[in-house]
């Protein structure tokens, strides 16, 4: 495995009160052995401080920050009420190297992530900009030694990702390059959800390619007020016939009123809450194998609304995860 970037110990928040505890006080930062680390683990935390596909896409830097700032708000959380968090083993293993170029940074968090799905563990990555899914899934297709049509992947966001590679590697061709270039046809159209895509952002063009694919597209319009119930359809849909599925959260599928500091903030997209109630049915979903939460820009953001938001749909992620049989 690489040698990761240790995260900050001043983000591990606690009050140093045993009636108060925090998640920094719970979730243990690794700074050497990881190997000995994930042996107890079930979920690792990783950040990849990385935006420059945002840029490469004509978009606003800044979500290489994201990682930090997430963290920051996540480990000020309590464990939660009943069946909390707390016995849950989670570390972070700090932040992937970048590398000289984008692809290098991608090579460098595929081989993070199949380390740890090698190893047993649930990966959570924190970006950075949206191509930083398809490495991310890249590595837990070959962590998982997954073959054609084993992987179901959802992806919540405002905009469908299928860019094609004309411009090279964007946060714009997640989703078409794990379509067209995962080993052995990993993930096949019909396993693949958009979720909470918004029309007016995207182009009937890509649309029609998504579609063409086999693919589900349920729109913010369609969703309107059931986002729990289309997003148990779109578990099932991915899950079907799969052996894993990743969940991918773009934050600017949250209206700009909660969420200012995505990286392409509108002002439609889904309450704050039901993000996090998709969250919860994520983590309670075993067949659900990786997480990660994309495009939050501090730079952007507000009050830290939007780095709040991250942390807490995070943390109902995690909450359910604990509910697992």
């Amino acid at each position: 495995m690489l040698s990761m970037i240790p995260p900050e110990p001043e983000l591990f928040y606690s009050r140093d009160d045993p009636m108060d505890p925090r998640l920094g006080d719970l979730v243990k930062p690794v700074s050497r052995d990881i190997d000995e680390a994930l042996k107890s683990a079930q979920i690792a935390l990783l950040g990849v401080p990385e935006d420059r596909g945002i840029k490469a896409n004509g978009g606003k830097q800044g979500a290489a920050l994201g990682p930090k700032a997430i963290r920051r708000s996540f480990y000020r959380l309590t464990p939660g009420f009943g069946l909390d968090v707390s016995d849950l083993s989670m570390v972070d293993l700090g932040d992937v190297p970048t590398g000289d170029d984008l692809a290098g940074t991608h090579r460098n968090l595929t081989e993070t992530v199949k380390k740890i799905v090698s190893a047993g563990v649930f990966p959570v990555v924190l970006g950075g900009g949206h191509d930083l899914t398809y490495p991310g899934l890249l590595g837990l297709v070959e962590g998982s030694s997954l073959r054609e049509g084993q992987l179901g992947v959802i992806n919540v966001d405002s905009h469908l990702d299928v860019r094609d590679m004309s411009h090279g590697i964007t946060s714009g061709t997640p989703f078409r390059r794990a379509l067209e270039e995962l080993p052995d046809r990993a993930l096949l159209g019909r396993s693949f959800v958009e979720f909470g895509i918004q029309e007016q952002y995207n182009s009937p063009h890509y649309y029609r390619w998504v579609k063409d694919k086999g693919a589900t597209v349920l729109t913010l319009s369609s969703v309107g007020t059931r986002p729990m119930e289309y997003f148990l359809e779109a578990s099932r849909v991915a899950c079907d016939g799969t052996r894993a599925v990743a969940l991918s959260i773009d934050i600017d599928s949250v209206r700009s009123h909660e969420a200012p500091g995505a990286s392409a903030s509108n002002p439609r997209g889904f309450k704050a809450p039901e993000l996090e109630k998709v969250a919860y049915l994520a983590g309670r979903t075993d067949r659900i194998k990786y997480l990660d939460i994309m495009e939050m820009s501090p730079p952007l953001d507000e009050g830290g609304r939007t780095a709040a938001l991250c942390a807490s749909t995070l943390f109902w992620f995690c909450k359910g995860f604990r509910e697992r049989g």
